[in-house]
């Protein structure tokens, strides 16, 4: 439950920081960013959510990806999970959505 908050905080932070991020969503520790072209419309950022989920893998953090357009990075961590591991997925999620 801990984990699971402080893992969607951290999405919330990033929605903030990253106009691409259309949506958080989860509970507990099935959690899901969406990723959009614009905010307004949905449309979704399938090519962008592509490369960042390339990037990712390459920092470290293996996710899935998924929705209907495929513009969604599903993250769901073991149970085992720390802090310390919820706070590199969201430094690894800034880097690599800055890169975008």
């Amino acid at each position: 439950l801990e984990r699971g908050k402080q893992l969607m905080d951290g999405y919330r932070k990033l929605m903030a920081k990253h106009d691409i991020i259309g949506d958080v969503r989860g509970r507990g520790l099935m959690t899901g960013v969406e990723l959009v072209k614009d905010r307004k419309t949905k449309q979704p950022a399938t090519e962008e959510t592509l490369r960042v989920f390339e990037r990712l893998k390459e920092l470290g953090l293996v996710t899935g990806k998924g929705g209907l357009r495929a513009n969604t990075l599903r993250i769901k961590p073991p149970m085992c999970i720390t802090k310390a591991d919820v706070e590199f997925i969201i430094e690894v999620l800034d880097i690599a959505l800055s890169e975008v």
